[in-house]
């Protein structure tokens, strides 16, 4: 609550002494976030305006975007933006409002030929150059005018973005994880479908959840457990931009897409076969890789207590025939839906637990090593 006489927010000034104060701690002696990082109104304002406004984005699967016309919208920093195939087959990404009266462009995903304001009809071309505005007066003119422009990286088929249009590049920070990436050649894999869902809980809670397998034996004890089993997950150090873990599958047991036993990529090792990599892009961009697919979540803050996230499966080339390919679809989701069901429930409950005047953090599990990574990244940015 902020003190009137001094201007100052003890509690944001609280969390971030003991944020500051954790890098100097070693994994094994880590503990978890304070739980005001998950509640606070200061801290929230400060994601937006230290991590949300400056780092690198994930949009989606390039192949979302491969035909010109074809955009994707999403918000990030309270900034509606849109990412788009132009005309020569770029993808590029502008500002989602219109240069007269501030009107939203575009909603959700789809395809057009222009891209028309709802509100007077100002047209765009797919270059965010203003095409033409109906009835404006004589001496009005149209060049020059065009909606903002925004930083766009392709890495392996994903999608980023940037409002930063001076931020250092991407690459260099997940520089480690592309070599270990390579032999997958995520860039191969197609979109089988895409969703989009809005969870009350705050963002890193669903982001800390993802990096860990310590919690699968007790929340998904019947279905990824059966297969991917919390005892066989490995940790080992991630990188600057990045966390993983590895989950080995029980022999004989498989969590993915029915196949008649065909190696699909003649890349990848045995060992990379028997093992999922479970992949943190920083800061909100969670994905698992096996040899046939491709499990994603791309996530923005929606408020404090929500988080807004496109959620997808891609599978590599010869995993799922064309004829079939909705229904190899539905089959698909809806085994993730159940994953994500009993996922839910416990990250709104640790939300709603995070709240409580009496919550602290805990010691860290050695199979937690991803979210003292994830805390390490996330208090630098924070604390300067």
């Amino acid at each position: 609550m902020l003190d009137k006489a001094s201007g100052s927010d003890p509690e944001l000034e609280g969390v971030l002494a003991a944020l500051k104060a954790s890098l100097a701690i070693p994994f094994e002696e880590a503990v978890s976030m304070p739980p005001r990082v998950y509640t606070s109104e200061g801290v929230f304002q400060l994601e937006r305006e230290n991590i949300f406004a400056r780092e690198w984005h994930c949009a989606g699967r390039a192949d979302e975007l491969s035909e010109p016309g074809a955009y994707v919208t999403l918000d990030i920093a309270g900034e509606p933006v849109f990412a788009v195939c132009d005309r020569e087959g770029n993808i590029r990404a502008f500002s989602n409002v219109c240069r007269h009266r501030c009107a939203r462009l575009l909603e959700g995903r789809g395809k057009a030929g222009r891209i028309v304001c709802p509100y007077h009809a100002w047209v765009y071309n797919l270059d965010g150059s203003l095409m033409s505005a109906p009835m404006m007066p004589d001496d009005f003119d149209a060049n020059g005018i065009s909606l903002p422009e925004i930083a766009v990286e392709n890495w392996r088929g994903w999608i980023y973005i940037n409002l930063d249009r001076n931020a250092p590049p991407l690459f260099p920070r997940i520089e480690a994880l592309d070599e270990e990436m390579a032999n997958y050649h995520m860039e191969r894999y197609t979109t089988l479908f895409v969703t989009e869902e809005i969870w009350d809980t705050n963002w890193k809670c669903l982001v800390e959840n993802f990096s860990e397998a310590y919690h699968v034996f007790a929340v998904h004890p019947t279905t990824v457990d059966a297969a991917l089993p919390t005892r066989l997950g490995t940790y080992p150090p991630g990188g600057e931009g990045f966390f993983r873990y590895c989950q080995k599958k029980l022999e004989g047991v498989t969590f993915d897409l029915e196949k008649d036993g065909t190696v699909l990529n003649d890349d990848l090792t045995e060992e990379q076969r028997e093992t999922y990599p479970i992949v943190g892009i920083f800061p909100a961009h969670v994905f698992s890789i096996s040899e046939d697919r491709l499990f994603w979540l791309a996530l923005q803050p929606h408020g404090i207590g929500q988080v807004k996230f496109r959620w997808g499966v891609s599978v590599y080339p010869g995993a799922v025939p064309d004829e079939g390919r909705d229904a190899h679809a539905a089959k698909a989701k809806a085994a993730l839906d159940k994953v994500n069901s009993e996922d839910r429930g416990i990250i709104e409950n640790i939300y709603r637990g995070a709240s409580s005047n009496l919550a602290s953090s805990g010691r860290l599990s050695p199979k937690e090593r991803c979210l003292w990574e994830f805390k390490q990244y996330y208090a630098q940015r924070l604390c300067g």
